[in-house]
Formats: structure tokens, C-alpha cells, sequence
């Protein structure tokens, strides 16, 4: 789970080494690009909300960390089938 978008990049790193060379990983890695331009989002979201803009921020970090434990999830499924 992530707090701000700054730091996704240490936890995409993490889930990419661990995608890697499993038999679904392409599919898990897509579901991580899918998840990056979901930060990118999220990082406009905070920069509108420290301008003083509406705050929508909490409601996309929330996905995007239900996305995350969806991931882990796979990867876990991933590794024990081999």
C-alpha cells in the first residue's frame, strides 16, 4: 500500500522483480502499467489539492491501493502454481 504517489516507484520495482519469469507475469505486469497511469493520475490529484482544487486524491489512492493488494494477490496465485 502506498501513502502518495511518491512512493509507487520503489513498489513497482518490487512487483515487477517479482512478476518476473512467473508463468502469468505479462499479465501481472500489465496490471502494474495499468495501475501506473492510475498514479499519474494521482500525483495531478495532489497537485490540485495543495492549489486548493477540489480534493479527489483520497478516492483515486483508495483504487489504487485495492489494485495493489489485487496484484499481490495474483503474484501469491502466480508463485504457487509455478
Amino acid at each position: 500500500m502506498i501513502t502518495n504517489s511518491l512512493e509507487w516507484n520503489n513498489l513497482e520495482d518490487s512487483l515487477r522483480r517479482q512478476a518476473k519469469g512467473l508463468t502469468h507475469g505479462r499479465e501481472i505486469c500489465k496490471m502494474i502499467d495499468n495501475i501506473r497511469v492510475e498514479v499519474t493520475r494521482l500525483s495531478i490529484a495532489e497537485i490540485d489539492a495543495r492549489r486548493g482544487k477540489k480534493l479527489a486524491a483520497k478516492e483515486i489512492l483508495r483504487k489504487i491501493n485495492d489494485d495493489i493488494e489485487l496484484v499481490e494477490g495474483y503474484l501469491l496465485i502466480a508463485a504457487l502454481i509455478g
